[in-house]
C-alpha cells in the first residue's frame, strides 16, 4: 500500500486540493501560524455544499479557490457548520454575497444557531434534526451529520460522506501544529500498537503529541471526549478531514483514538483552581 505521507508530493497547497471523489480542500496555508482552517467543498452533480467556510479574513483565499474547481459558487446549495466558532462562520455575508441565491440553505444544530445569526446570515436556518441527521444530494448521495455534544460546544456534530468514506470532524482530530503536513499518516517505525509514551520516536514536534495537546486545550472535560469517541470510532470511514490541521488515514486516526480516551486531563480536569490555569497559547 502507497504511504499515506507520499500523498503530499507534488501538491500545490496555494490551489485547491481535490481529496477524493467531489470533495475539495479550500483552505488557507497560513505559514505564520500554527492553526490552519480548512473549509472543505463537496461536489455532487450539479450542486455543492460547503463545509466551514472560514473566517472573514480569509474569505479571497476561499473563494479564490471555490472558483479554482470550476465550480460555479452561484450552484452551491447549502453552507454547513458543524459549531459557530468565528474561525468557521465570519465570512457567511460575504459567502452569501457571492452565492446570491435565495434558497441558499445555512444548515447547523439548532443551539449553535442561536450564535451563527450574530454573523448577520441571511439564509434560511435548517437544523439538523428537522432533515434527519442528513443531506441527500439529487444524485442520491448522502451526507450523515453525526451529534458531538460539548466536542467542543454543546451543538457541535461531525459530518460523514458515506461514498468516500471520509469522516469530517471539525475540531476533533484537530491540532495545532507549525510542523503542517496536508496529507499525515503514521511513520513506518512508529510503535502504533502500543502507549504513544512508551515510544521512541515520542518527540517534541510527534504529531500525535501535538493533537492530544489540543485537544486537551480545546475540549471542556475528559467525559464529552470520551462519550463522543466511543460513537465516532464505529464508523466505517476511512480517512478524516478536520477543520484544523492535518487530514489523516485510519490507522492513525485509530491511535489517536486510543490516546485520546486514556487522557485524563482534558478541559476542566487538568485544573483544581482558576489560578493553575495556564496562558492561552497553545
Amino acid at each position: 500500500m502507497k504511504d499515506f505521507n507520499s500523498r503530499n508530493d507534488g501538491v500545490d497547497f496555494d490551489r485547491a486540493v481535490l481529496i477524493d471523489s467531489g470533495v475539495w480542500w479550500v483552505g488557507f496555508q497560513d505559514r505564520d501560524s500554527g492553526l490552519r482552517c480548512n473549509p472543505y467543498l463537496i461536489i455532487e452533480g450539479d450542486e455543492a455544499v460547503l463545509l466551514d467556510g472560514g473566517s472573514r479574513p480569509d474569505f479571497p483565499v476561499v473563494m479564490m479557490k471555490i472558483l479554482e474547481t470550476g465550480f460555479d459558487p452561484r450552484k452551491i446549495t447549502a453552507l454547513i457548520y458543524d459549531h459557530s466558532d468565528p474561525d468557521l462562520c465570519g465570512n457567511i455575508p460575504n459567502l452569501e454575497q457571492m452565492i446570491a441565491r435565495p434558497d441558499l440553505k445555512l444548515i447547523c444544530d439548532d443551539f449553535s444557531g442561536i450564535f451563527i445569526r450574530h454573523y448577520n446570515a441571511k439564509s434560511e436556518f435548517v437544523n439538523i434534526s428537522d432533515i434527519d441527521f442528513r443531506y441527500t444530494f439529487a444524485t442520491g448521495r448522502t451526507l450523515e451529520f453525526i451529534t458531538t455534544p460539548y466536542c467542543h460546544t454543546r451543538g457541535s456534530f461531525v459530518v460523514y460522506d458515506a461514498k468516500t468514506k471520509i469522516l469530517l470532524s471539525g475540531d476533533l482530530f484537530g491540532t495545532y501544529d507549525p510542523e503542517w503536513r496536508f496529507f499525515l499518516g503514521l511513520a513506518e517505525d512508529c510503535a502504533h500498537d502500543r502507549d504513544c509514551k512508551q515510544c521512541r520516536i515520542w518527540r517534541k514536534n510527534c504529531p500525535i503529541k501535538e493533537c492530544l495537546k489540543f485537544h486537551s486545550m480545546v475540549m471542556p472535560c475528559k467525559k464529552a471526549l470520551r462519550m463522543t469517541l466511543k460513537k465516532l470510532k464505529k464508523l466505517p470511514f476511512e480517512y478524516v478531514a478536520p477543520q484544523h490541521g492535518s487530514i489523516i488515514d485510519r490507522k492513525t486516526a485509530d491511535v489517536l483514538i486510543r490516546e485520546l480516551e486514556a487522557l485524563e486531563k482534558v478541559g476542566i480536569d487538568c485544573f483544581d483552581s482558576e489560578d493553575d490555569l495556564p496562558a492561552a497559547n497553545l
